[in-house]
């Protein structure tokens, strides 16, 4: 992903200090992180906003969006296997389809939104209040 000039650097700084950090559950720091954990800190690091510990939270401090709409810094929300209609998963919308988020199986990562899984589970956008 090819970072240009009107690109918010200080967000990709900061997610880029955090790939590679495992997955735990109800974690929010290098030694381990959940998805709404890593969301959190991004936020208050880059945006100097305290967001929600919880993606549920999270959701309710944003507005919803449509995918075709997402700018860098919004919030992307997914539903999980079980449940179709309750969020399960977050992370933070890059550029380029691209988004930053906690995964139980590898840690801090960056992921398509193309990917067959995060279509299937998309629940909507949000744009922090």
């Amino acid at each position: 992903m090819d970072i240009g000039l009107t690109d918010n650097h200080k967000l990709y700084v900061n997610a880029a200090e955090w790939i590679g950090t495992p997955y735990r559950a109800g974690g929010d720091s290098k030694h381990g992180t959940d998805c709404s954990g890593l969301v959190s800190q991004l936020y208050k690091k880059t945006y100097r906003i305290r967001l929600s510990r919880s993606t549920d939270g999270q959701l309710k401090e944003s507005n919803r969006i449509a995918r075709r709409n997402l700018r860098e810094g919004d919030l992307v929300f997914f539903t999980s296997r079980a449940s179709r209609k309750k969020v399960a998963h977050v992370g933070i919308y890059l550029k380029d389809g691209k988004f930053v988020h906690a995964s139980t199986g590898q840690g801090v990562i960056v992921s398509s939104l193309k990917e067959d899984y995060y279509t299937k589970h998309w629940l909507c956008g949000g744009r922090v209040k």
